[in-house]
């Protein structure tokens, strides 16, 4: 699999009071500049890469290795912004469907409300309150309804551009550009000033790609044995900075042993049958932050075999807003314990987000592999749940706004892969539902356990669960026994959401035991 590592690079001194911090921004401006007219050439003048390559490295004095570095980046960057769109269509449906449902409820609320006003006269003692109520509901029913509106507007926007093919990209980043129209709120003297953080935005990175079949799997950055690393000027510099410049003692905190492996060369063979010396291909990204430069490499890495197996159980895991409920489960689908893991969410930023979430999955991974079990996900489409959970609290909305649920499983499936631990991804539908009305009371679980629980089962490939009948909550007056069990669960899902608050079903069904 391939893993990216990182470190600092040490600014060198170089002859005639250079130094190697003031190259790097050279070269970052001029490959910034490439990017940009590479990018003109491709999306806007619709060009094509072998009509593009040989004239533009004539006119820029590049080798076809930066050439190449540069339309990788590139391509890089704009399937991203291709993902980050599909993912927010696919996000912006359901939140307005959650909407919709929730002013369709805030309606039926104000009518309520309305003809109960009518039916009270004014010298009554509570008029003052209903009348109180009934505004409230108006307010909010107003502010969703807004909401609605833009939301609608952004999503028609986005799938506009995606059936014209459409990429809007800003090489610098969209918030910094709008900060020019605020100088001073946002701390700037003048433009003049605001423009050099413009320019250096534009300037902040570049990437020199590596192969198998070059030296230590990059010819134009050498990573040698003595941790030297070697980087090739680019030729318009050579004149002032010379052909390399050296960076001594570059150690990586974390995957430096993982990269002095990819300086021992293997023997394969050409595909002319012929043996010879191959190393693992390292590409490396120059990227510019407020304390200096920092080295990314990018290597492919041994992953061990999977180690675990799905004969004595498994261990069922549920992300909710603030913490991860896992419970691990026998072959006979019996829980055998529960854990609740905090994950910091609360007045915290995305990467603070992701790092609690990763430490937290680490500490699920490790326990998996020490009893040698799988572990077992909902496949589900995470901003589903955030679109509900953001509508229903302030505070779960304010959690989940620096966090992008979609991460969850790829972080899992990355956390499980370095460790060997098998992952089975389950059919998502009314985990919880199921969890709360079969297991938690039975094993005396916890709402969000008695989820994990089921998730677990699942994996087993139990079938589904049959409803429970003699229920104290108010089923579906219009339930079908002789539906399948699928259906049944969606008409109780249903009803039960529509006639009671989530805290009020969990200790309704705590007692009933």
């Amino acid at each position: 699999m391939l893993q990216t590592y990182q470190t600092k690079l040490s600014n060198i001194q170089l002859n005639h009071h250079l130094d190697s911090y003031r190259y790097l921004d050279e070269f970052g401006k001029f490959f910034g500049f490439l990017e940009r007219k590479l990018f003109v050439l491709f999306y806007v003048k619709k060009q094509s890469v072998s009509s593009v390559k040989p004239s533009f490295c004539k006119e820029y004095g590049i080798t076809s290795r930066q050439f190449n570095a540069l339309r990788m980046q590139l391509e890089g960057k704009l399937s991203a912004v291709k993902r980050v769109r599909k993912y927010q269509i696919e996000q912006l449906k359901h939140r307005i469907m959650e909407l919709e449902r929730i002013i369709e409820k805030k309606i039926k609320q104000k009518e309520k409300q309305y003809t109960k006003l009518m039916e009270t006269k004014e010298t009554d003692s509570c008029f003052q309150k209903i009348v109180k109520r009934y505004r409230n509901i108006k307010f909010v029913l107003h502010q969703k309804k807004r909401k609605l509106r833009n939301l609608k507007q952004k999503l028609e926007q986005l799938q506009q551009d995606e059936r014209n093919n459409i990429i809007r990209i800003c090489f610098g980043s969209k918030r910094l550009f709008h900060k020019q129209f605020h100088l001073e709120k946002n701390g700037y003297s003048s433009h003049e000033e605001w423009k050099r953080d413009w320019q250096r935005a534009r300037s902040s990175q570049f990437v020199v790609i590596g192969s198998k079949d070059e030296t230590f799997g990059n010819q134009s950055a050498i990573y040698n044995t003595k941790n030297e690393l070697h980087l090739r000027v680019a030729h318009q510099f050579v004149d002032t900075y010379g052909k390399y410049i050296v960076f001594p003692s570059v150690m990586f905190p974390y995957g430096q042993r993982v990269l002095n492996q990819a300086k021992i060369p293997y023997m394969g063979i050409t595909k002319g049958g012929k043996p010879k010396k191959y190393f693992r291909a390292i590409t490396y990204r120059f990227l510019r932050k407020e304390k200096g430069w920092y080295l990314f490499a990018t290597v492919e890495r041994d992953v061990p075999e999977i180690s675990t197996t799905d004969l004595g159980g498994y261990i069922g895991i549920d992300l909710n807003a603030g913490f991860l409920s896992v419970c691990e489960v026998d072959r006979f689908g019996n829980p055998l314990q529960e854990q609740k893991i905090r994950v910091s969410m609360y007045d915290r930023n995305k990467n603070q987000i992701f790092a609690s979430l990763s430490n937290a999955l680490q500490q699920v991974m490790k326990y998996a592999l020490s009893v040698g079990k799988h572990v077992a996900i909902e496949d589900l489409y995470f901003f589903k749940k955030r679109a509900v959970l953001g509508e229903m609290n302030s505070k779960y909305a304010r959690m989940l706004s620096g966090f992008t649920y979609s991460k969850f499983k790829s972080l899992v499936e990355s956390k499980a892969k370095k460790l060997g631990v098998g992952v089975k991804l389950v059919y998502p539908y009314y985990t919880s539902q199921i969890g709360h009305m079969k297991f938690m009371a039975r094993y005396g679980l916890s709402p969000h356990g008695s989820a994990a629980c089921v998730i677990a089962r699942r994996a087993l490939r139990f079938s589904l669960e049959k409803p429970k009948y003699d229920t104290v909550l108010q089923l579906p007056k219009t339930l079908d026994k002789h539906q399948s069990n699928y259906s049944k669960w969606r008409s109780i899902t249903n009803s039960v959401k529509k006639n009671y608050w989530f805290h009020d079903k969990i200790e309704i069904l705590k007692a009933d035991i």
